[in-house]
């Protein structure tokens, strides 16, 4: 029995110790698996940021995008060139309006009544021409009679002279018969003293007679006055920011709204200026409108501005001012790209002051330009979100 009992405590003995040999091993297993998954993850994580890095760095290349695009156009202030009361209003703010569309009317009374004064005016002159007409051909024909009385004072002067030679008639028979003579060679001149100031008061004939052409440019400038006091559209797009009402007064040449072009229409994007490497005129653009979302648009690259104002303007007799950098990294400098737009290409979206993505594709049918267009139109639906 009591052998039996030993060996029973011997048999207890290792299998404790067996056991106490095999537990730590046993609870290292998953520690040694937790830091497995973490370093994997840890690596997965790296190879992933290094490939995003890398990629930027390419793409921004290659496939250059902003955010800070602004749809640019031509705002033009609408001022009438004719002062008056405007009678009628037609133009509706913020709608689309046609070119050559009437905006407002002006009281056009006074501006009918200027036009039939320069009608009654070039009647007139035509008048007047005719009459002048008239005395130039009675100068003539005085012309005409003061050159016979001449010649016959000649032919009258001769025979008394022969007379006088032969002693017929008397030497005061010859000194009146040369009287007779200059009295009628000085109306010769006279007349034709006469004729020149006819002519002269007279002018070029037709519509190019000083006075008539004097007459038509009153008639036409009248006509013109009374057209301008239908205010018109200068090309296609909305008339904003007014408040017009019928009654008002306007005077020429100041304001009463402004017209927003709807035709020449593009896009200013800043890109940072080492994005600008491989940019050039006519490169492919895709972009997408804040106004917009989840829609993306075509059009070119247009030309790349080649100086930009950086707050460094040093007056003559001052030292210059250098600023300071803030950080280990320097600040990007932007440049503005125009972007071309197409008159087909967003229209009705294409509000002025509307922000827009823009990404370019500088290379054709490139790999990368396949990750750009995804890009542009997963940005195209974060605007629902902005």
């Amino acid at each position: 029995m009591t052998e039996q009992k030993a060996t029973a405590e011997e048999q207890a003995l290792q299998t404790e110790s067996s056991q106490a040999e095999n537990a730590p091993i046993e609870s290292s297993q998953p520690v040694d698996q937790k830091s497995n998954k973490i370093r994997k993850a840890t690596n997965i994580i790296l190879i992933i940021v290094s490939f995003l890095f890398v990629f930027h760095l390419i793409a921004d290349r290659f496939i250059p995008s902003t955010d800070l695009g602004r749809i640019r156009g031509y705002v033009v202030p609408i001022s009438p060139q004719v002062s008056g009361e405007i009678i009628e209003i037609l133009a509706t703010p913020n709608t689309f309006i046609k070119a050559g569309d009437v905006l407002a009317k002006i009281d056009t009374t006074d501006y009918e009544i200027a036009l039939q004064q320069a009608e009654q005016s070039l009647k007139k002159a035509g008048q007047n021409v005719g009459a002048q007409t008239a005395n130039v051909a009675a100068a003539q024909a005085q012309v005409t009679n003061a050159v016979a009385n001449y010649k016959n004072a000649q032919v009258q002067s001769k025979r008394i002279f022969t007379m006088v030679e032969k002693q017929v008639m008397s030497q005061a028979d010859a000194d009146n018969a040369r009287a007779e003579l200059t009295k009628a060679e000085a109306g010769v001149a006279s007349a034709k003293a006469d004729l020149a100031k006819a002519n002269e008061r007279l002018g070029a004939e037709g519509e190019n007679n000083t006075n008539i052409k004097s007459a038509l440019l009153s008639l036409e400038k009248a006509q013109l006055n009374l057209q301008r006091t239908s205010i018109t559209a200068p090309t296609d797009g909305v008339a904003s920011n007014f408040r017009l009402k019928e009654g008002i007064y306007a005077n020429a040449g100041q304001p009463i709204m402004t017209f927003i072009s709807s035709e020449d229409v593009w896009i200013e994007a800043y890109f940072r200026e080492n994005s600008l490497g491989n940019i050039s005129a006519g490169d492919e653009v895709e972009f997408a409108l804040d106004y917009a979302p989840g829609e993306v648009f075509k059009a070119t690259v247009g030309s790349i501005d080649y100086g930009i104002d950086w707050g460094q303007s040093e007056e003559t007799g001052k030292l210059a001012q250098i600023s300071g950098q803030t950080g280990w990294l320097r600040q990007s400098q932007r440049f503005p790209v125009t972007i071309v737009l197409s008159k087909e290409e967003a229209v009705g979206l294409r509000r002025v002051g509307g922000q827009a993505d823009v990404i370019v594709y500088t290379k054709d049918n490139s790999l990368i330009n396949l990750f750009g267009r995804a890009w542009i139109r997963v940005s195209s639906w974060f605007s629902y979100v902005r």
